[in-house]
């Protein structure tokens, strides 16, 4: 019994959710950071918009992003269009250098969900990303169950990977939630932009879904003999799960 008590803690901290602060000041930075933890997250940090972007592009997934803007390190309307095109979740802006309202309606805009001003009361940062968190995704998301099989190929949520015999690949939390709609929907054909609304909800485009459908049929080559995206003009898309005797055959 003692052993399950302590190991609880270590399950209740893998799922926090996960939040990245972008902010240049140091001190800002570690205040942010400590305010994400007292909001009941786990942080990640850097220093530069640049290198959040790496950060955003890479496997790693992020529940939110908190950008800080200063007078010395400055952030675009344009950087924060692009922050949220790349996260794909909820985006906070700590800025001391929008002066107007108009600054700040351009941030919001851009893809800002909160703007707060600094200095920031940590209150009300803890209230704007507890907010956040607690705000569920589209309503139209697809919920997926845990584990799907098929055949010896596993869709792994709590993972968010492939798993299979040729290899194991891991998904973005975008790709994941376009795949989850695949997956509840297999065999049929869809246009783009009703793929887009159920899958992702308002905060995406066609473009979007676009690269990420090339993104997601790389990931899937591995696994073709298994399933495949497929397109047909006038049709639409279509996640296209391979019959089992289509398989022995092919063998």
């Amino acid at each position: 019994m003692s052993n399950s008590k302590r190991a609880s803690p270590a399950r209740r901290r893998v799922a926090l959710p996960r939040v990245l602060v972008i902010e240049a000041n140091p001190g800002y930075r570690s205040v942010i950071s400590h305010v994400v933890e007292l909001a009941g997250g786990q942080f990640e940090s850097v220093a530069e918009v640049q290198q959040g972007w790496r950060q955003l592009d890479s496997e790693r997934t992020f529940d939110i992003v908190i950008v800080g803007v200063g007078a010395d390190s400055p952030v675009s309307p344009d950087d924060v269009a692009k922050l949220r095109t790349a996260a794909h979740c909820p985006l906070i802006v700590v800025a001391e250098s929008y002066d107007s309202a108009g600054d700040t309606l351009q941030v919001y805009e851009a893809g800002a969900d909160q703007v707060l001003p600094k200095p920031f009361v940590p209150d009300a940062l803890i209230g704007a990303i507890k907010s956040e968190i607690r705000r569920p995704g589209p309503a139209s998301v697809v919920s997926l169950a845990s584990r799907i099989e098929i055949g010896s190929l596993v869709f792994d949520a709590a993972q968010r990977r492939i798993v299979g015999a040729e290899a194991t690949v891991s998904l973005t939390r975008r790709e994941w939630q376009l795949l989850t709609f695949f997956l509840a929907n297999p065999n049929q054909f869809f246009a783009a932009d009703e793929i887009v609304q159920q899958a992702w909800g308002s905060n995406a485009s066609v473009e979007q879904f676009r690269s990420y459908i090339t993104r997601l049929r790389q990931k899937l080559v591995s696994f073709a003999s298994y399933c495949e995206v497929v397109t047909e003009r006038g049709k639409g898309y279509s996640f296209v799960i391979v019959q089992a005797e289509r398989r022995s055959n092919q063998a």
